[in-house]
C-alpha cells in the first residue's frame, strides 16, 4: 500500500442540468454536493484518508482540495 498528496481543484458551479446540487437563486453547489463531488473526484486518485479544502479562488469559482490517498499495488 502507498501514500500519497495530491491537490485538485474543482469547480464551485452546479453542473448545467443539476440544478438541484445548487444553492437557490445561484449556482454553486450546495455544501453536501460539493462534498460528494469533491469525494468522487478523488477517488479516482486512490482511497481518500482525508481531505481538505485549502483555498477558494472566488473569481474562477474553483475550490484547491489537497488530500492524502492510498494507492494498493
Amino acid at each position: 500500500m502507498q501514500t500519497k498528496l495530491i491537490t485538485i481543484e474543482v469547480s464551485l458551479l452546479a453542473p448545467p442540468g443539476k440544478l438541484r446540487a445548487a444553492v437557490a437563486g445561484s449556482d454553486v453547489m450546495r455544501s453536501d454536493a460539493l462534498r460528494s463531488h469533491i469525494e468522487t473526484t478523488l477517488s479516482d486518485h486512490g482511497d481518500p484518508l482525508r481531505w481538505a479544502i485549502t483555498a477558494i479562488d472566488k473569481d474562477n469559482q474553483t475550490a484547491h482540495v489537497e488530500a492524502v490517498v492510498t494507492l494498493i499495488k
